[in-house]
């Protein structure tokens, strides 16, 4: 695999060095409403054109669709393994009607399928943690995934493996097609997303004490450090809002927060939009975001 950016950044990024965040002050989060109540594991969420979301549920396989008013429906299932921690459905992108969605395979391997349509991308064999796994298609209609060091982190620095690495996947291509390499050097860039502008925004958790950092993904070979996230936090989920701020989900600490990047450092607002976020957020069509714990995904307005 060759490597190479195919989508460029145009953030400028001059003398960008490492923000440690620090000295957050409490508040008060912003009211919530709960959109569905009873998700099983709502894993992968993606937004709808018109309104609503598709979500995954990690450790069933199933697909759903919900209207803005919280209506839901399965509109499919996978086959799934969610032997070990990190496996099992991972994430979800559409392309007009198409539905795409990663995932551990019975196989061991992890893998992009088109829903009810075949196998995009057959990966490499899956980890017990480290997977990645989210998939979003950038601007340009290419379809990216993330793909962790899956514990061997090593071999982030090799060409030839994908471990450690953000991807580029054709949706059209055969299941034994060669990603391309958009950076390397990455532990588990399992939250991402990207600006309107093709500026890719990754979370990576590095799983070191103070190594867990907020990066541009697409500026170049190696990740662009915008700053460095609190210690064992372990960032879960991405989404970049209208006015062009972060909304940073995270595992442990259980808090939805909105980051501003000024002059090529992220820094953090200074009260959370919510705490009980723990395993992804998306920015919907209306503007909301909507976010998700174990068993259940609401909504908020930044």
């Amino acid at each position: 695999m060759g490597r190479r950016a195919l989508i460029s950044a145009t953030v400028a990024v001059a003398a960008i060095g490492a923000a440690v965040v620090e000295g957050l002050t409490a508040g008060d989060p912003t009211p919530t409403s709960t959109l569905i109540p009873d998700a099983a594991f709502p894993a992968a969420m993606v937004a709808l054109p018109g309104g609503g979301l598709l979500y995954g549920e990690r450790l069933t396989g199933r697909v759903m669709r919900v209207d803005p008013s919280g209506g839901a429906e399965a509109i499919g299932e996978v086959d799934v393994s969610t032997e070990g921690e990190q496996r099992g459905l991972l994430g979800i992108a559409t392309r007009g009607d198409e539905v795409f969605v990663s995932l551990t395979a019975p196989s061991g391997r992890l893998r992009i399928e088109r829903l009810g349509g075949g196998v995009v991308w057959a990966g490499p064999p899956s980890a017990d943690r480290a997977n990645g796994g989210r998939i979003a298609f950038a601007p340009d209609g290419t379809l990216v995934v993330g793909v962790g060091d899956l514990l061997d982190p090593r071999a982030a620095a090799d060409p030839t493996a994908p471990n450690g690495k953000m991807l580029a996947i054709d949706p059209d291509g055969p299941p034994g097609q060669r990603p391309a390499i958009i950076s390397s050097g990455w532990n588990n860039p399992f939250a991402f997303a990207f600006a309107p502008n093709g500026t890719l925004f990754v979370a990576d958790n590095v799983g070191g004490p103070g190594d867990e950092r907020l990066a541009i993904g697409n500026a170049g070979p190696d990740p662009v450090v915008l700053g460095i996230l609190p210690a064992h936090s372990v960032p879960s989920g991405l989404a970049v809002l209208a006015d062009g701020r972060l909304a940073l989900c995270a595992y442990l600490t259980r808090t939805l927060r909105t980051y501003r990047v000024v002059g090529g450092i992220a820094m953090p607002d200074a009260v959370p939009l919510a705490t009980d976020c723990s395993i992804g957020v998306i920015a919907l069509a209306d503007g909301r975001l909507a976010y998700a714990d174990e068993g259940a995904i609401r909504v908020i307005s930044p």
